[in-house]
């Protein structure tokens, strides 16, 4: 265990790493939207219906402190409304709800514990409830220097949220997170199972995850009817491509079970017409909702959601990311069984001196890290 005074340094530097990534991320991304209103080609709108659509319920939410940490916010979000919900199946109304909870990255919180709902989640959490989830978000300490014992600060933080979320469904269950909270999603569904949540239905949606822990070094066990997604960014600076594919192929469930996708950036003639595949694809506000968001993420969610739930898209085709306004296709996606890293190295980490990369020291299972890209 390391000490206060040595981990301050540490602190210090993934603060300072997550300032700066947000700075470049967000100088890039601000000029997308002004550049496709005024740009030739447009990116994809979000579809009209089906999977990645908006779906018909509204939300009420409710923003909870939690009880054994002051600091730390539990939003509840309930779809509310009377249409039909096709990818959950009922209506919004209904007194039951399946349950998505949405984990966040490091640091990623803060905005949660100040204005008490994410706004850097909002467009995800917005986008699960209006297809007739209950979706609960819930802040926790995300400690780099210690994320085997922050981990279970989350997962103690969901107990406390299902007693605030009576109309939730717990039997029927997806996790959705992303970087430190994707790291952490692996153990989270362990925890989950061993409660009795997700026992109709259990899916697993990982975005540009870090290592994960507190699974032992083995296969990563789940419930044989699991459906799990692992999603990384080829534009990706922060976290290793690698670190997702050692999760993928450590899941002990079959192949036909678990899906591998990088999304892939696109550019259709310079700024005016350009999808960046980056680390903050997931975060609002840090990137625009554009293609890479409808088709890359809720898309790709929805199938997942409505297989585990119906057995329905099982086999839709995760790589379509739409069309460019002129007809063509907007680059698709990689899916493969046996995904190879193609994403860039974490060098930001490494200019503040954070190893970071799969084969980190921090990374209990570095010894089944894949190779680098070449």
């Amino acid at each position: 265990m390391s000490s206060a005074r040595s981990r301050r340094p540490l602190v210090s530097a993934t603060r300072a790493l997550f300032v700066a990534g947000a700075a470049v991320v967000v100088s890039l991304s601000s000029l997308l939207p002004a550049a496709h209103a005024s740009g030739p080609v447009a990116g994809p709108a979000q579809p009209a219906s089906g999977l990645g659509s908006k779906g018909p319920c509204g939300a009420d939410v409710r923003v909870h402190t939690n009880p054994e940490d002051p600091f730390q916010r539990i939003s509840i979000h309930n779809p509310t409304g009377t249409g039909q919900t096709p990818i959950t199946g009922g209506r919004c109304n209904d007194p039951k709800r399946p349950v998505v909870v949405v984990v966040h990255g490091v640091m990623a919180g803060i905005d949660a514990q100040l204005v008490g709902s994410s706004l850097l989640y909002s467009d995800i959490i917005n986008h699960f409830v209006s297809t007739g989830n209950t979706v609960i978000f819930a802040s926790w300490p995300t400690m780099a220097y210690d994320f085997a014992g922050s981990v279970t600060r989350e997962d103690r933080a969901l107990v406390l949220a299902k007693k605030l979320a009576p109309r939730g469904d717990f039997s029927r269950l997806g996790i959705v997170g992303h970087s430190m909270g994707g790291g952490a999603t692996p153990y989270l569904a362990q925890q989950a199972a061993a409660r009795g949540w997700g026992s109709e239905a259990l899916w697993l949606f990982q975005l540009a995850p870090v290592f994960t822990t507190r699974v032992g070094s083995g296969p990563i066990k789940v419930p044989g009817h699991t459906r799990v997604v692992v999603e990384t960014y080829d534009n990706d600076f922060i976290v290793d491509a690698r670190s997702g594919i050692q999760q993928y192929r450590d899941y002990a469930i079959p192949s036909s079970q678990k899906k591998y996708v990088m999304v892939r950036t696109d550019d259709h003639g310079g700024p005016a017409a350009t999808l960046l595949a980056t680390h903050t694809s997931p975060n609002s506000l840090l990137a625009p909702e554009d293609a890479i968001r409808f088709y890359g993420i809720y898309r790709v969610g929805d199938a997942l959601e409505s297989c585990a739930l119906w057995g329905k898209n099982c086999d839709a085709d995760l790589t379509y990311m739409g069309k460019w306004s002129d007809g063509r296709e907007v680059r698709r996606s990689i899916s493969s069984a046996n995904p190879v890293d193609a994403g860039p190295p974490a060098i930001i980490f490494s200019l503040f001196g954070i190893a970071l990369e799969c084969e980190s020291s921090f990374n209990p299972r570095a010894h089944t890290c894949p190779p680098s890209r070449p």
